[in-house]
């Protein structure tokens, strides 16, 4: 009967929230005038990322306007004032994105660098925690030189959220106004290129840096940073005038006592370091500032290596080699926070280990620090002679076959130069077997024209 009829019960599997989350919208903003060697680059980076890219002109009497207009950037005019913040706020005011990348148009991030900037972001606006409380992205920001290899690393705020509170301060040298947390993301590194000497050449920004910083000088003729701001813009001019006044600015920043910028006293330190390093007449004056240096700013890579290099000057080899295993530990890291030499010339630290390591009798270090330079130029004819002596030293002797075997896998025994280059080293190192067998590989042509050319 149609009354004892059971229905079958049918039950709706739970509706499941799904979070959609909100497309990620950057504002990339910049100031400029007479930028058109770099506008474009500029803009190509974020081109696929951008929410909006909205580029403040102020002034310019090149093509930079109209580069930037070709390619759908939203153009602003404003009057030059001689103050980059208010420059920069401006700019800002006009953004409608949820975060702002503020690049100058002499800097970029990479393309696999720009799509790491929304993984990035995305992971941020997910976790609630970070969405409270982390306002901006600290990164590298590394400095290239005139042949595109980067000579200082330092961080940077860039990129931050679109919110009233964030905003820049100081007419020249501005930072960020920022009261919470930032979010620290090593594996980004912002490139900038402006520091060259053909960028201020090609612009006179060091000029103009000059003259603005001397304005506020009047004011604070006793502010140390202030000094140091202005000595590093006469630094890059390269003229011997500027130069002396750069040395003198820096002397007076650090006898000043006063708090200063952790970056700005690292460079002040680096700069008077380098200068006097290889002037004897200076050598104790400057042990004293490497000294100073090492124990204010122990991570920074720079002091362990030049602190170590004048310890073994002055025959100190163990405590030289104390600093230089640091220095190469700092750079094991994945983040370097500061270095204006050694991280882009760490064969140098290499090359001073092994002289350090063989006054010290540490055979097994010799070899491996001189594999190392060895590996990146074979041709470093100072380090294959205490690397072949190092074989042969009591307690870590080696065969000659075993030697030969290990050379044939930095050294090409069929080429020409390979061969002269182990062969001088092996006779520096006063092993015959090792010359002979270098000898077989020669061919007669070449044994001939050998004979024939004076030791």
């Amino acid at each position: 009967m149609a009354g004892n009829k059971k229905h079958r019960q049918y039950h709706r599997p739970p509706v499941q929230k799904v979070s959609i989350q909100r497309p990620i919208r950057i504002s990339q903003c910049m100031i400029v005038k007479n930028e058109e060697k770099n506008i474009k680059r500029a803009l190509l980076w974020a081109k696929e990322i951008a929410f909006e890219q909205i580029v403040v002109d102020t002034g310019s009497t090149d093509r930079t306007v109209e580069i930037a207009e070709s390619m759908g950037a939203k153009i602003y005019h404003f009057e030059w004032v001689n103050d980059f913040s208010a420059a920069k706020n401006y700019a800002i005011e006009q953004a409608k994105g949820d975060w702002i990348a503020f690049l100058d148009a002499d800097e970029y991030l990479s393309d696999t660098d720009a799509k790491k900037l929304i993984i990035i972001l995305r992971k941020i606006e997910a976790d609630p925690q970070y969405r409270k409380i982390k306002t901006a992205i600290t990164c590298p920001w590394a400095q290239l030189d005139d042949d595109g290899k980067p000579f200082l690393v330092l961080t940077q705020n860039r990129i931050f959220r679109n919110t009233p509170e964030i905003r820049y301060k100081g007419s020249i040298h501005e930072g960020l106004i920022l009261s919470e947390p930032c979010f620290d993301v090593p594996e980004l590194s912002i490139i900038h290129t402006g520091y060259t000497k053909s960028a201020y050449a090609d612009t006179g920004k060091a000029g103009r840096n000059i003259d603005l910083i001397r304005e506020e000088l009047k004011g604070r003729p006793e502010d140390a940073n202030l000094k140091c701001y202005l000595a590093d813009s006469l630094g890059v001019t390269g003229e011997l005038q500027n130069l002396v006044e750069a040395e003198i600015l820096y002397r007076d920043a650090l006898a000043s006592g006063q708090v200063m910028l952790s970056e700005l006293k690292q460079r002040a330190y680096n700069y008077l370091i380098t200068a006097y390093f290889d002037k004897e007449e200076l050598n104790s004056e400057n042990l004293e500032l490497c000294r100073r240096a090492y124990e204010e700013f122990p991570e920074n890579p720079d002091f362990c290596y030049y602190y170590g290099r004048k310890l073994h000057i002055e025959g100190n080899y163990l405590a030289a080699w104390e600093k230089l295993t640091a220095c190469e530990n700092l750079l094991k890291r994945d983040r370097v926070e500061i270095s204006g030499y050694i991280i882009s010339h760490a064969l140098m630290l290499f090359f001073q280990m092994v002289l350090t390591a063989e006054e010290l009798g540490k055979m097994p270090e010799v070899i491996r620090c001189a594999t190392l330079v060895l590996k990146e130029d074979k041709y470093q004819y100072l380090i294959l002679a205490p690397y072949l002596q190092a074989f042969k030293r009591e307690g870590y002797e080696t065969s000659d076959d075993e030697i030969y075997s290990l050379l044939g896998k930095i050294y090409d025994f069929s080429n020409l130069k390979d061969k002269l280059t182990v062969l001088r080293a092996a006779k520096e190192a006063c092993n015959t077997e090792l010359v002979g067998k270098v000898l077989l590989t020669f061919n007669s042509e070449e044994l001939a024209w050998l004979t024939a050319v004076p030791e």
